[in-house]
């Protein structure tokens, strides 16, 4: 069984000097085993390091600052050690997401896709005002309306590119709002996206 992901940070921080520093790549690298497949693990390593990082066992830098992987970050991050690391390598069996999952449509660690029949819808963009988000909704919500009952044929492309475009701005199709330069899974297949070993792991869980 691969080792998960929490475990692998924990174990490369071990084998360095206290104040040195692993890339996510590495992880990401460590864990494939073969250099075709590793950017698929880009998306869950970092998921896994702002797990730890919530936790003050590890530290995510860029250059001198600390940043916070749930915010808009441009540019490469380094993992180093926490406030709260303990020499010896702790075990981690949790799953990456502290928060309640919705096993009917979990979301996934990174809290970009919510599931739903096993496949990866995005979510809203959550960087976008709270007044600006409500309007969309309201929007989308109109033109989905306008798509019931009978309507003349103009009027239901009218309504649909009104449904587009209400989606786009909120970050569900589109251009994906996250900005670390991971590729767009959207409407994917879970077990056929880097989220595999999560979503499997959840149906284990539910059984």
């Amino acid at each position: 069984m691969r080792r998960n992901i929490p475990n692998a940070i924990v174990e490369l921080l071990e084998n360095r000097a206290p104040e040195a520093s692993i890339c996510p790549s590495e992880v990401a690298r460590h864990l494939a085993g073969d250099e075709g497949s590793w950017r698929r693990l880009m998306e869950p390593v970092r998921a896994a390091a702002a797990h730890l990082a919530e936790k003050k066992i590890v530290r995510l830098t860029q250059g001198d600052k600390e940043v916070d992987l749930m915010s808009p970050i441009k540019g490469p991050i380094r993992i180093r050690r926490g406030a709260a690391w303990r020499r010896s390598a702790p075990v981690f069996e949790t799953k990456l997401s502290a928060a309640p999952i919705d096993t009917a449509n979990p979301t996934t660690p990174d809290g970009r896709y919510f599931v739903v029949r096993g496949r990866l819808w995005r979510k809203t963009n959550p960087h976008l005002p709270k007044h600006e988000q409500e309007a969309l909704v309201r929007q989308l919500m109109d033109a989905r309306r306008a798509l019931r009952g009978k309507r003349a044929e103009a009027e239901r492309a009218a309504a649909r590119q009104q449904v587009d475009e209400a989606k786009r701005a909120l970050g569900e199709r589109g251009p994906v709002w996250w900005t670390d330069g991971v590729p767009d899974f959207n409407r994917k297949m879970a077990k056929n996206t880097p989220y595999a070993e999560w979503f499997a792991r959840l149906a284990s869980e539910g059984q």
